[in-house]
């Protein structure tokens, strides 16, 4: 007990006594960029990107740092703090920690940052990186001896990224006539996290032209647009062909895109548009046409219904008039002379009628005069 003793203050002693020639020699050593050439250590880190905040791009971005052992003998130990200024919104991680490192050797960390999506690319956070030396060749670090021997300073930036939103205003279809102006109406919306100029573009263009549509001023449109902002109601005016021999169906496919950001997400929206040609517009087929199968199934019924209510009143006028004719004959009253002491036979008067008849010439004759 005493031998372990006696071993560790003659450890303490040698330990001070190099502390103390140290000390003493530290004025007539030059040092170089402020780098002590008797115990040190040196702090580098790689560089450091944005932070992608973008929904469907976010990562977290790690760095990898880099301490070393200056002095030229002895082991030191290295602590690692840091200065943050991230906030509720972003976060620095593994710039901690204490490492005991060899006479020139190095040891390695890395460091995490990450932060919420969708906030401004306007925002930053400073930071600081310590690496301090706490003890050299056993010796604690103190005064006089400097600690803070090194730091790394940098800026936390977030990118910028873009995300955009279109709305077509008004119906879901259009139909036109040959030869006529109609106007496309468009909105779109900046839901990136930083201004943007917002385009429309109408993806088939070329196709259209080819068919024989034109346009009436601007063939897009654009708007510088704020973080979420939307546009102005914008107007694409065009003309449809006129030369069109029966009805065109195209699909008009419009494209909203973020201009500073290229790897967003496009926003498409088709509009189906049919050309009326004159011709069919002004004949008879095309009126039918424009008539619905349940009104043709309706206009059947009810033309139906009229024929047969009109053969209902034929059939019930001339029952009525049979029926009438009927009632006559048997209104008129036959008078029969009756004796209450006397039976009369009832077919006698009918013989008596004869009597009363006088044939003058035979109503043949006539016809046999004229052979």
């Amino acid at each position: 007990m005493e031998r372990h003793s006696l071993e560790w203050l003659n450890m303490r002693s040698r330990g001070l006594a190099v502390l103390i020639v140290v000390a003493l020699l530290m004025p007539l050593i030059p040092i170089s960029n402020a780098q002590n050439p008797i115990f040190g250590v040196q702090l580098t880190c790689e560089d450091l990107p944005e932070l992608d905040v973008s929904p469907s791009g976010y990562e977290p971005i790690d760095i990898l740092c880099t301490i070393e052992n200056t002095a030229a003998v002895g082991a030191t130990k290295v602590e690692i703090t840091n200065e943050w200024t991230g906030g509720s919104k972003a976060e620095m991680q593994g710039a901690t920690g204490e490492y005991s490192i060899d006479a020139g050797g190095s040891e390695e960390f890395t460091v995490t940052f990450s932060g919420t999506t969708k906030q401004a690319s306007s925002n930053s956070y400073d930071f600081e990186i310590f690496a301090t030396v706490t003890e050299w060749n056993s010796i604690p670090m103190g005064e006089p001896m400097p600690q803070e021997n090194d730091s790394y300073v940098d800026t936390l930036e977030i990118a910028s990224y873009g995300a955009v939103e279109l709305d077509i205003l008004g119906g879901s279809t259009e139909t036109v006539e040959a030869g006529s102006e109609f106007v496309i109406d468009v909105q779109f919306t900046n839901n990136g996290n930083d201004a943007d100029n917002i385009r429309v573009d109408i993806v088939n263009l070329n196709n259209l032209k080819n068919q024989g549509f034109s346009f009436i001023g601007s063939e897009f449109v654009a708007e510088q647009l704020a973080a979420g902002a939307t546009s102005a109601l914008r107007e694409i005016k065009i003309l449809a062909p006129s030369d069109a021999d029966g009805d065109i169906n195209v699909d008009l496919q419009f494209r909203a895109s973020s201009t500073n950001d290229p790897s967003a997400e496009f926003s498409e929206t088709n509009i189906p548009v049919t050309v009326e040609s004159s011709e069919s517009s002004g004949t008879l087929t095309g009126g039918i046409s424009e008539v619905g199968q349940d009104d043709i199934i309706l206009y059947g019924a009810i033309a139906g219904g009229v024929i047969l209510l009109l053969l209902l009143l034929g059939v019930v006028r001339r029952s009525v008039k049979k029926k009438k004719v009927k009632q006559i004959d048997l209104a008129t009253p036959i008078e029969l002379d009756s004796d209450d002491d006397q039976e009369v036979d009832e077919f006698d008067d009918l013989f008596d009628d004869l009597d009363d008849v006088v044939i003058e010439s035979d109503e043949f004759d006539d016809l046999l005069d004229d052979f």
